[in-house]
């Protein structure tokens, strides 16, 4: 519920407020941001600091819920899905929540198959994997205006 709510927050603060107009011109070229008058350094510091806050409250929750305690195999890769995750959605805040329930429930899958059908679970990380250059190759294609004739 804490995950959706601060994805819509996100949302209303990118598209509607001031600073998140200055963030979005700042990602595109932070250049013509500044010749625009917009304090691009300072644009970046709190974008950081926003990010790093969501990051530091995603570790809170992870540490505090699950584990109970902080060790040494906390994050098994937790930032390359991530990265995954990102990418799938576009780069957009409320994608997020449908490709991490999509990545989630191919790592599940995968697991439960390994269990009953004795498949390696490695076969989830094929899947996002092929899923996400599937993706990356959809997006040079459009972008590039590829067309097959």
């Amino acid at each position: 519920i804490l995950s959706v709510a601060l994805m819509t927050a996100l949302v209303v603060l990118v598209r509607y407020t001031g600073l998140g107009r200055a963030m979005r011109a700042t990602a595109q070229s932070p250049e013509m941001a500044s010749l625009m008058g917009i304090p691009v350094n300072r644009v970046l510091a709190k974008t950081a600091l926003l990010s790093g806050g969501l990051a530091g409250l995603a570790g809170m929750s992870e540490v505090t819920g699950l584990k109970g305690n902080l060790t040494l195999d906390l994050s098994p890769g937790f930032g390359y899905t991530g990265i995954v995750v990102a990418m799938l959605a576009l780069m957009h805040p409320l994608g997020v929540i449908a490709a991490a329930i999509f990545v989630a429930a191919v790592f599940v899958g995968a697991d439960a198959m390994s269990r009953t059908a004795g498949v390696p679970s490695y076969i989830a990380h094929v899947m996002v994997a092929t899923s996400l250059l599937t993706m990356v190759s959809a997006i040079m294609l459009t972008r590039y205006r590829v067309r097959w004739r």
